[in-house]
């Protein structure tokens, strides 16, 4: 598989999973308890935990034939590949907030989300600028 085919396949589940976040963001309890037609999983409740539950199997899968295979990722794969995860977890933070929501401060004073988010891009871009003068100095440009 070449790497425009990879990347065409992981846009393809990328787009299913924002179609799924998309229609059930808003979804109420009581819509958990919609019967389903897959046997094992019957219920909305347990098709959701399955959702969630089916991309952690395989992730471990696809890490553990990593190794296998002598390919397992070096230290700095390793730190991307936290920094992703970091990512999915910050996406999943903001999983059915409202324009309103994210302008919100805390009672505290603290930054309402949209700061810590625009923030979160500023500093992104930092560090990339950095890494890349770096790089340049060292002639390893990309």
């Amino acid at each position: 598989m070449s790497r425009d085919q990879l990347d065409a396949l992981l846009a393809e589940i990328r787009a299913l999973r924002d179609q799924t976040l998309s229609e059930l963001t808003s979804m109420t309890e009581e819509e958990f308890a919609y019967r389903t037609e897959m046997p094992r999983w019957d219920d909305v409740r347990r098709v959701l935990l399955r959702f969630g539950d089916h991309m952690r199997e395989h992730a471990t899968q696809v890490a553990g034939t990593r190794d296998a295979i002598g390919r397992g990722p070096t230290m700095p794969q390793r730190i991307l590949a936290e920094a992703e995860v970091a990512w999915g977890r910050m996406l999943a933070a903001i999983v059915g907030l409202t324009d309103e929501d994210l302008d919100k401060a805390p009672p505290d004073g603290g930054w309402s989300i949209r700061q810590v988010l625009e923030h979160v891009r500023d500093t992104e871009k930092a560090y990339l600028d950095a890494i890349r003068r770096a790089r340049e100095a060292q002639g390893k440009a990309s």
